[in-house]
């Protein structure tokens, strides 16, 4: 149900809110439903822009809460550092009822940034954060932000779009005589600018809807609304970014001399290279090094947010982030005579596509490797044919799991600025085959005529499965902790089983599949009823999902992480004394984008089941949801059936 209704009039309001934030007391509320939390009444962005570069940034935000989960809009939090100051920051209230409030300076709350996934994180940024008091349903709650701006390129953003309904949202800029600039709009219909007499430009929009966030959905912020203000002063020097080339010729200016190598680091590049018979060996040994022996420990102070720090130092202190990590393996391929760039990248595939206007909203960086002639990709599924620079081979030392040649599935088919001499170009990743990521299990299994079931089970995962198997184990100290990841998966199908053993293979040969070996006992698999046994053909794992199961139609795209083939073979020796009476139907699904395929037969005294599901595509459309959700149905439809035997007469 949509609401498009009148606010309430609130009885008392705080005298010293600001009168832009009580003009949306008796303001109409945009388009909601039931469940909105909250509605942004009003939001404006005023620019300024300096003569010597610099920019002043003012921020307004209104909400009404609407119910309790709404109240996280009351609380305010905005991050600063070396390029941006926080000069103000102040909150207001106006409740329904009773007296208003107004919070600044003295309830800021202000603390460093040092948490970061895989390492230790030293930076100048910090975050402000203020609790704006009686943010509750049915209050408006407001804020206004003024910041000093120093940005590496002059140009801004407007995210006008949220995931709650917007009522209106306006952006103005003032510039210094001379200068010019030019807007790029994404996910949003151009809006002419109106021309106001204080020199300033200003756009407008008004009742946007809200992104709605669903699960397996691209980031919201890559479909969500948005407009790129690219500035240019008079000189042309400095001026915001009107190309990837741009982008890409400024971040190779940062670089200048960083992949310089030093004795020490010749010295190391022979000591690792000396056995290695070819080129691709070569490689594969710098690479190691640097994703094993360089520790992941972030320090961006100033420019070293997005600069790298030199070869020199990462190698001299065996640390480094992903852009030092790609620094020191870009100067170590160097000294044996393989070519290597930088590529800057989002790790959320989506957020930037190509249609994105040129911009640095990246937030890793990782390796493009010239194959030298002849090297063999058979075995380095992660390269695409460049038309200048030839075989080119994508790699991300920073993550420790992933061998040389592949690529985690969430940079798969990504779009990444690959920054080569001359400039920047937007390229698009490899996606890996699907047959490279997933499991393949085997079991042979023997059921009693007391329904126990016990067996050999064999894994054997690649991709990211394997990775994610191996980093399950990085902490495991005795011969239980190595085996929970098992529990763990068994849990979801099975009760009242036990490991009787269980071993892994391959667990730091990265570049072989990881593998499990294990025994497994399983008290009351099969179910009586009479003369009967019911047995699940299907005895663990499992591919069906329920996260399309919502009562709202689907409005977004469903993603996937990355290719995926899934098998099972399960091979159950039955007790004698007992025959076939009926068998599951065999299924076979295939929707292009997705595949499954299962039968069940009798050999003998041995019931075999065999499957395989397949994703062959990262992106379904939203119209082909409810076939996918149908698949799925299927799917688990399938992995509850039974076979019933029967006693033999």
């Amino acid at each position: 149900m949509a609401l498009g209704v009148l606010a309430p009039v609130h009885a008392v309001f705080a005298a010293s809110a600001p009168e832009w934030m009580r003009a949306q007391i008796s303001a109409p509320l945009p388009e909601h439903d039931a469940e909105t939390n909250a509605v942004m009444l009003f939001t404006e962005t005023e620019l300024t822009v300096q003569a010597q570069g610099k920019m002043k940034r003012l921020d307004r935000v209104v909400y009404k809460i609407l119910r309790r989960d709404g109240e996280r809009y009351g609380t305010v939090r905005a991050e600063y550092g070396s390029l941006n100051r926080i000069t103000s920051m102040r909150g207001w209230s106006i409740p329904l009822e009773g007296k208003g409030y107004e919070v600044g300076k003295k309830e800021i709350v202000e603390t460093s940034i040092t948490d970061v996934d895989g390492g230790e994180l030293v930076t100048d940024v910090h975050r402000k954060s203020l609790r704006i008091p009686a943010a509750i349903p049915g209050s408006i709650v407001g804020y206004e932000i003024e910041q000093e701006l120093q940005p590496y390129a002059m140009t801004d953003e407007w995210d006008f779009q949220d995931t709650v309904p917007v009522r209106e949202a306006s952006y103005s800029v003032k510039l210094p005589p001379g200068w010019s600039y030019k807007v790029f709009w994404l996910n949003h219909p151009e809006t002419p600018a109106v021309e106001l007499p204080s020199g300033q430009s200003r756009w407008t929009v008004s009742n946007l809807k809200p992104v709605k966030l669903e699960a397996n959905m691209p980031p919201w912020r890559g479909i969500a609304g948005r407009m790129v203000l690219s500035l240019q002063p008079p000189d042309g020097k400095r001026g915001g970014f009107q190309s990837w080339n741009e982008v890409g010729t400024w971040y190779l200016d940062l670089t200048t001399g960083r992949r310089d190598a030093t004795t020490e680091i010749r010295q190391k590049v022979q000591e690792l290279t000396a056995s290695s018979p070819d080129a691709l060996a070569k490689m594969r040994a710098l690479a190691a090094f640097v994703q094993r022996d360089i520790r992941y420990v972030a320090i961006e102070l100033g420019v070293g947010g997005v600069q790298p720090h030199s070869a020199a130092e990462v190698f001299a202190h065996r640390y480094g982030d992903c852009k030092d990590k790609v620094t020191l393996l870009s100067a170590m391929l160097k000294e044996v005579g393989i070519e290597s760039h930088y590529v800057i990248i989002n790790t959320l595939r989506g957020s930037v596509t190509a249609a994105t206007p040129p911009n640095i909203g990246f937030n890793h960086a990782i390796l493009a490797v010239q194959l030298p002639a002849g090297v063999d990709t058979a075995t380095l599924p992660a390269f695409i044919a460049h038309e200048q620079l030839g075989q080119v081979l994508f790699f991300d030392p920073t993550h420790p799991l992933i061998p040389f040649g592949h690529l985690p599935g969430g940079l798969q088919a990504n779009f990444g600025l690959l920054v080569k001499p001359g400039g920047g170009e937007l390229v698009q990743l490899p996606q890996i085959a699907r047959e490279l990521n997933g499991v393949q299990r085997t079991a042979k299994l023997t059921l009693d005529e007391n329904g126990k079931l016990r067996g050999d089970i064999q894994e054997i995962w690649m991709g990211d499965g394997a990775a994610a198997q191996r980093h399950a184990l990085r902490t495991a100290r005795q011969d239980m902790d190595q085996i929970k990841p098992i529990e763990s998966m068994l849990n979801r199908s099975l009760t009242g089983f036990a490991i009787v053993k269980a071993s892994v293979r391959n667990l730091r040969a990265m570049e072989r599949p990881f593998e499990w070996h294990y025994t497994l006992e399983v008290d009351r698999y099969a179910r009586t009823a009479g003369d009967l046994i019911l047995v699940r053909p299907r005895v663990l794992g499992s591919f069906s999902t329920a996260f399309l199961e919502t009562k709202e139609p689907r409005q977004h795209p469903i993603e996937f992480d990355a290719l995926l083939r899934y098998s099972d073979v399960f091979e159950i020796t039955l007790p004698p004394g007992y025959v076939m009476d009926e068998l599951p139907p065999a299924v076979t699904q295939d929707l292009g984008f997705v595949a499954y395929r299962s039968s069940t037969e009798m050999k003998g005294n041995v019931l075999r089941y065999t499957r395989m599901a397949e994703i062959k595509e990262l992106s379904v459309p939203v119209e082909k949801a409810d076939e996918l959700k149908t698949f799925f149905r299927v799917i688990e439809n399938d992995e509850r059936m039974s076979t019933v035997l029967k006693r033999a007469q």
